[in-house]
């Protein structure tokens, strides 16, 4: 049980160090060590079906901030008809 939880951890952990830059000599080693070790033990398929990556695919809407009614400048956008 406790290998299957370092197993994921070291997966996900690889993930994070491959979605952004890697930027000390320490970050570098650590992605090359994990790398080998995810190809070496054959667990390649594991690494594309984790839960990382489906969260990473997900869309976030983005709207317009809610307007202060107090602010003085909302109310002349309101006066002017602009929403």
């Amino acid at each position: 049980m406790i290998e299957e939880r370092d197993m994921a951890i070291a997966l996900r952990r690889l993930a994070i160090l491959e979605s952004g830059p890697l930027r000390t000599t320490d970050e570098l080693l650590e992605w090359s060590k994990l790398r080998k070790w995810v190809i070496d033990n054959d667990l390649v398929e594991a690494y594309k079906e984790q839960h990382y990556f489906s969260c990473v695919d997900e869309i976030t809407q983005n709207g317009y901030a809610p307007k202060n009614r107090r602010s003085i400048f909302s109310r002349f956008l309101t006066f002017l008809g602009i929403k």
